[in-house]
């Protein structure tokens, strides 16, 4: 299966029962099994926090389309004093809509590598080894 074509949920199965086989490789027993288990707790922690914060995100963005729809109906039946406003108003919450929910392009993001978190650091040092195993 292609990378393109994996879920989220998939890539993080995937590195988890790469780092799991990783440290198998490296024996069943070992110092080096607390370091693989705790990133990947650390790994499957992040996913679970970054799904909760894209459910949150989700809900603001519903009041905020909320909020501006009703917005737009008030302004239609409002003086021409107040719908000024409104519309001053809506224009603001418009610029900060996009502002917020518009998808940044991938091509344009950049991460740096000594500003990954260390458990992540680790499970790219932990699948490198077994990467370099299976190469010879």
């Amino acid at each position: 299966m292609a990378a393109k074509q994996m879920t989220e949920a998939q890539m993080v199965n995937l590195v988890r029962n790469a780092l799991l086989v990783a440290g198998t490789e490296m024996g069943e027993t070992g110092d080096h099994w607390p370091v693989i288990k705790s990133t990947v707790h650390n790994i499957m922690k992040d996913y679970e926090d970054l799904k909760i914060e894209r459910n949150v995100f989700e809900e603001i963005k519903k009041y905020y389309e909320s909020m501006m729809q009703e917005l737009h109906a008030l302004g239609d039946q409002s003086p021409p004093e107040v719908k000024r406003e409104i519309e001053i108003t809506l224009k603001s919450l418009t610029e900060l809509y996009d502002a917020s929910f518009t998808s940044a392009h991938e091509h344009n993001m950049y991460i740096d590598p000594e500003q990954l978190p260390m458990h992540i650091k680790r499970a790219i040092a932990i699948t490198k080894t077994l990467e370099n195993d299976n190469a010879e």
